[in-house]
């Protein structure tokens, strides 16, 4: 025979690696080719997801971020604008001031002093605002004689506030009643309580009273005076007990009775924006011309520069001079909830620097996200007054 037997009987097959049938599958090394081409596979998909969940919840931080910002600028923005309305730049300086209060009214007023943050070259301010910030709303008076003013009803015509919950809002003790009589002259006292049904405004003192030629004050029985409410307002930054770290934006009004203006309103803090990292003013525009004939423009860049000029001060010295400014931009600067590991701590080079980092806890590896909005203001008020 031409063919060779195995002891089984069998031809002897011409590869003796062929698979037998039924024996049909993947070799080990297959196996393990496969198993690794799975798991780069698994791997990569992993890393892209990994990275754009990463991306996605970066993305949505900086947006909550810039949210607060913007939302915290509005506000700011908004009531700077409104400094001196209906009111004055400064009672001192001030010739339609007749007489003058007991303690100066100063339109605007912007400190140094902030929550201690651990981040280095980092010195928040505060502005503090004078003007008509709940209404907007010249009333009339039907008498003003002694301490006690009673408005116009609003059935004559005349405005008056709709409900008793309006009008509580308005004419709140602790705010001005501004009063101006028929030659200009305006008068600023503290509220000390008001009465919705009888229309009463009781006031803290006695009214002036005008005797001529001295015209500063009341006349007659004082029918007619225009009046409206004006206070302070102060925005600065403030440690969040709640959470370590966290630092807001916070709205207080303020008691003007005091001078020093460091007596908050009771109930009257609001948050404005959270996970806020600074706030700054620069860019200051002031009309330096003291003849108040011929406008001279003069712009300093940072509030340091106006301290070294020594003579156009926004703070609460003798010396300031709240009544040149014109203009000025506010910078707002909030940051991420969250320190990313990935994103390291770079600390200023100066004060004036970009911000573009911040640490929330030293002894956490990476750093917040930061974003930064600032807006030009203008002080029409200011500007309409004209004060020397």
């Amino acid at each position: 025979m031409s063919s060779c037997l195995h002891d089984d009987g069998n031809p002897r097959r011409g590869n003796s690696r062929s698979r037998l049938p039924g024996q049909a599958g993947l070799t080990l090394l297959e196996v393990l080719i496969a198993g690794a081409v799975s798991m780069i596979l698994i791997v990569s998909v992993y890393a892209v997801y990994s990275a754009s969940s990463r991306g996605y919840q970066v993305h949505r931080q900086v947006l909550g971020a810039q949210q607060q910002a913007r939302f915290g600028l509005d506000q700011l923005v908004r009531d700077v604008s409104l400094a001196g309305f209906l009111g004055t730049p400064d009672s001192q300086a001030d010739p339609n001031v007749c007489p003058k209060p007991a303690g100066r009214l100063r339109g605007i007023v912007i400190q140094e002093g902030g929550p201690a943050n651990g981040n280095p070259r980092l010195f928040p301010q505060s502005v503090t605002l004078f003007g008509a910030f709940w209404s907007q709303v010249i009333y009339f008076s039907e008498s003003a004689v002694g301490n006690q003013v009673v408005l116009q009803a609003g059935a004559t015509g005349a405005p008056f506030p709709a409900n008793e919950d309006e009008f509580n809002r308005i004419f709140a003790p602790g705010r001005f009643l501004r009063l101006v009589n028929a030659d200009q002259f305006e008068m600023y006292l503290p509220i000390q309580s008001s009465n919705f049904q009888n229309r009463l405004i009781t006031l803290q003192s006695p009214l002036p009273t005008a005797v001529p030629p001295d015209f500063c004050g009341v006349q007659g029985l004082g029918v007619g005076l225009e009046v409206n409410v004006v206070g302070y307002v102060r925005y600065s930054l403030q440690l969040d007990p709640a959470e370590r770290g966290k630092v807001d934006l916070v709205r207080e009004e303020i008691d003007g009775s005091d001078p020093a203006l460091s007596r908050v309103v009771p109930r009257s803090a609001v948050r404005v924006a959270e996970y806020v990292a600074d706030l700054a003013f620069l860019d200051f525009t002031l009309d330096v011309d003291r003849t108040r004939r011929q406008p001279t423009i003069q712009v300093l860049a940072t509030l340091e520069d106006l301290q070294a000029t020594g003579n156009q001060l926004l703070d609460l010295s003798d010396a300031a001079r709240p009544q040149d400014l014109r203009a000025l931009t506010v910078m707002l600067t909030t940051r991420t909830q969250e320190e990313d590991e990935a994103f390291p701590f770079v600390a200023r080079a100066t004060r004036n620097d970009p911000l573009d980092s911040y640490e929330v806890d030293p002894a956490m590896r990476g750093s917040a996200r930061t974003v930064t909005m600032a807006q030009r203001v203008n002080l029409p008020s200011f500007a309409v007054r004209n004060v020397k």
